[in-house]
């Protein structure tokens, strides 16, 4: 216990510890209460979280595992798996054939009707920002010619894929490989000022353009279409193999 000093309350004098009366003007010292020790704070220790059964939650995992087990082995039975199990390639019922596509022939004295691709902003004729790794994709107008023509401070490879193809080329992530049958492109470039025509998307709209850069850079595109002198007959390419 602390102790404090005490005076008198007549004359001031500092009185002795204990005293009834003050040594210098004999007054009466009534009895003093004493400060106290203050008390400490309460230690409350950390408390310690309950541990959470995760019985429960294994059990309803497991079971969705199972499910999706028994999904996936009745799909394969029944012909309908869409991926080849521990591979990359993901399949095609109906995968292009040698005559689902055919090489674009070079034109110099032909231009396209319409201007439908020079800009990749609100700007006109601003450049489109590439990177290793992207890629742009525009779809190849039914009943029309594909004019393909751009520049491009980087290299940039064209392919023209179907639409299954692309389904390919995107779940691996620009990976050609992964791309099944026989597809069209034109090799990479970094100046195709005179148009390249595409022609099988005359009768058939299943058809997408890929530009695909081999690093980071700015490409320029001016990409058109036309109205062909004489429709096909029938549908052409991918859509003449797959309603075969």
């Amino acid at each position: 216990m602390a102790t404090g000093v005490s005076y008198c309350p007549n004359c001031g004098t500092v009185l002795q510890p204990q005293a009834t009366f003050c040594a210098n003007c004999g007054a009466k010292i009534s009895t003093v209460t004493l400060p106290t020790s203050q008390v400490p704070p309460t230690y409350y220790p950390p408390s310690i979280p309950q541990r959470v059964s995760t019985g429960p939650y294994k059990a309803v995992i497991g079971v969705l595992l199972i499910i999706i087990l028994v999904l996936i082995i009745g799909y394969a039975s029944a012909g309908h798996l869409p991926f080849t199990l521990g591979g990359y390639r993901y399949q095609l019922a109906n995968p292009p054939n040698l005559q689902s596509t055919q090489p674009a022939p070079s034109i110099t004295s032909q231009t396209p009707t319409y201007i439908i691709w020079n800009a990749c902003s609100s700007i006109q004729n601003a450049g489109c920002a590439m990177s290793a790794g992207g890629w742009r994709e525009g779809s190849v107008p039914d009943t029309f010619d594909y004019y393909v023509s751009f520049t491009s401070n980087v290299s940039v490879t064209v392919y023209f894929f179907t639409m299954g193809q692309f389904v390919q080329f995107s779940v691996c992530n620009g990976d050609v490989r992964c791309v099944s049958g026989y597809y069209d492109s034109i090799p990479a470039t970094t100046n195709a000022p005179q148009y390249t025509l595409f022609k099988l998307g005359e009768g058939c709209a299943d058809y997408l353009a890929i530009y695909v850069a081999s690093g980071t850079g700015v490409m320029y595109p001016n990409v058109g279409v036309g109205r062909p002198a004489a429709g096909p007959s029938s549908p052409t390419g991918y859509c003449g193999q797959a309603s075969s």
